[in-house]
């Protein structure tokens, strides 16, 4: 008889060579996809006659249907499973972009980055849903870094982007960003075919798993489900309406404000240091490539210690000190570079913690209405930071002010963490004791 310490390696093992490489694929695919705007900016804007400010309003309305959209997306995912409905997001989200080829001003950008956030809108907390039905809750945290690795590696999507609008302008009469987006959004499309080829909703549905590690992991996830109330006690609006999510939006915002005003801006700010736009593509991928190794150590110790909520509140204060660094080096490009992979360390080591926090007091549907409410809602700051962002640039001549802005958006995220820690650790009242030591 194996023993359960073996057959639990032996499960988890299967599970993550089945699903993981998969899922980082998807991921890398969808932060391409979501940022390569980004890198089209660089050309795009002078071609289109586009300003700072417009492009971040057209960079950030992408977040308007992909919040307006995430929670109802998530609802779907609850009724029909993961497998079908985000094989429709990803093939959607891919033919989204290659269209964006065809953009020809502010109108139809701003549509086709509201059909894109339409797309997109579920994808994320699906994968949490889907790590949920897999993976017992103190693994969750290290599966979920996993897949952020294809986050940070999609880094590389930004050369790869550049590198594309630099070899292919001109081809057959088009600009080098048009083709940009026709090259990067099609493999989403394939991707979405596999993944409804390989993914599956549970393990009773799962041929790789022989009866023992089906039996396994069916127990272990139970356990889990059990010591949260069972998930006939999480229906999908008990997670939406939890004040506890409430509280976790309005922490998302902060951070999703930070994120995404760097991310759609960081080519326009090392432009600005006058470097040509390859040098940009790989300067830019510096701190998502240089957060993955501390992304991966911290998500394992929030694993090991069974803690999230400091962990999330360290990793974002250290993403405000980097750009404070950065604010007061604009001037020396050098520095502010250092101070931008220590953001970028610091923002993306939030993520996977982030992501795992709501598992900590959700499960079944209310955990997909949870997470649902959290990214939908709380991605408003992925439409204000960017605006903002462009909106300073636009009136002050330069990005000082804006990056100072970012700072103190991710230290309010970190304050509000802390506060979060108290209040779940504060010790429940008498009556609540009572109910809970005598169900009858």
């Amino acid at each position: 008889m194996t023993s359960p310490t073996e057959i639990e390696i032996r499960t988890l093992r299967k599970i993550k060579w089945r699903f993981i490489p998969l899922l980082c694929c998807c991921y890398f695919a969808l932060y391409l996809d979501r940022l390569n705007i980004s890198v089209a900016a660089l050309t795009m804007n002078e071609d289109l006659g586009i300003g700072p400010a417009v492009f971040g309003l057209i960079a950030g309305v992408f977040f308007w249907t992909y919040s307006l959209l995430e929670v109802p997306s998530n609802y779907v995912v609850s009724r029909v499973g993961v497998r079908v409905w985000v094989t429709r997001i990803i093939i959607s989200w891919g033919l989204v972009t290659m269209l964006t080829a065809a953009a020809q001003g502010e109108a139809s950008l701003i549509l086709l980055r509201l059909l894109l956030g339409a797309a997109e809108a579920g994808f994320a907390p699906a994968m949490i849903v889907l790590v949920g039905l897999w993976f017992p809750a103190s693994k969750r945290a290290g599966a979920i870094s996993l897949m952020v690795i294809a986050v940070l590696l999609s880094g590389f999507g930004t050369p790869l982007s550049a590198i594309i609008m630099t070899t292919m302008d001109g081809l057959l009469g088009m600009p080098g960003w048009r083709w940009m987006f026709l090259v990067t959004g099609l493999p989403a499309v394939v991707l979405g075919f596999v993944f409804y080829k390989v993914i599956r909703n549970g393990p009773e549905e799962a041929g790789f798993l022989d009866a023992e590690e089906k039996r396994w992991l069916t127990t272990r996830l139970a356990e889990d489900d059990a010591a949260l109330g069972g998930r006939a006690a999480h229906p999908f609006l008990r997670g939406v309406l939890n004040p506890r999510v409430a509280y976790l939006v309005v922490m998302y915002i902060l951070f999703a404000f930070s994120l995404f005003g760097f991310q759609f801006f960081v080519p326009q700010m090392l432009q600005q240091f006058g470097m040509g736009t390859v040098v940009i593509g790989w300067v830019a991928a510096l701190p998502p490539l240089l957060a993955l190794g501390p992304m991966l150590w911290w998500s394992r110790h929030s694993d090991r210690t069974g803690e999230r909520v400091r962990h999330y509140a360290a990793a974002a204060a250290t993403a405000g000190v980097g750009f404070l660094i950065a604010g007061f080096s604009m001037s020396t490009p050098l520095i502010a570079i250092v101070g931008f992979c220590i953001a970028g360390i610091g923002l993306y080591t939030c993520i996977p913690i982030q992501l795992a926090i709501p598992s900590t007091f959700l499960t079944g549907a209310a955990l997909a209405g949870g997470i649902g409410a959290i990214n939908g809602f709380g991605n408003i700051g992925g439409y204000i930071g960017p605006q903002v962002t462009g909106l300073i640039r636009e009136a002050t001549g330069n990005f000082t002010a804006a990056v100072f802005v970012l700072s103190a958006s991710i230290f309010g995220a970190a304050i509000l963490a802390v506060l979060f820690s108290i209040w779940q650790n504060r010790p429940a009242p008498a009556a609540q004791r009572t109910v809970a030591l005598d169900p009858a």
